[in-house]
């Protein structure tokens, strides 16, 4: 008996994908999607930002390769890292998306302010989860904060 349970438990391992554990429901509105996965990029918490993000599938973390996945959530944290968020607008209709809603989020980090497109989409199963992260307006979270000015380069 001892010998079954080892071999399904390695069975299981050896099957799984992404970061494993328990599968959490996915938050099933959309200002919950956002907060929950903003709240896990502050925590540096990349098992529940990938729970937090992915398509209409489901969360990443289902059906995305564990390595990509961390490899993906790692730079995404890095990106999206903050000591505080305010939502500037949102959540707004995406023309000829119904399954969409995007934001405008004010990250706070280092002194400065960055705003954020970030889009949550509803899944198959009627829940809601980040989709995208728009990381190109994120500017880069090695640079320092630029000062305040008219935007003419000295």
């Amino acid at each position: 008996m001892r010998r079954l349970t080892v071999l399904l438990t390695l069975l299981g391992a050896a099957c799984g994908r992404g970061f494993g554990g328990p599968q959490t429901p996915v938050p099933q509105s959309v200002n919950a999607a956002l907060e929950q996965f903003l709240t896990a990029v502050k925590a540096n918490d990349l098992s529940r930002m990938g729970a937090l993000w992915g398509t209409h599938r489901g969360p990443a973390s289902q059906w995305m390769k564990s390595a990509e996945l961390r490899q993906r959530l790692t730079v995404i944290q890095k990106y999206l890292d903050h000591a505080g968020y305010r939502i500037v607008e949102g959540p707004l209709a995406v023309p000829s998306r119904n399954d969409l809603r995007t934001y405008r989020v004010d990250l706070q980090r280092g002194g400065c302010n960055q705003v954020v497109p970030i889009d949550v989409i509803r899944t198959r199963s009627g829940g809601w989860l980040v989709y995208d992260v728009h990381l190109e307006s994120a500017g880069n979270p090695a640079a320092r904060c630029r000062p305040a000015g008219s935007g003419t380069r000295q």
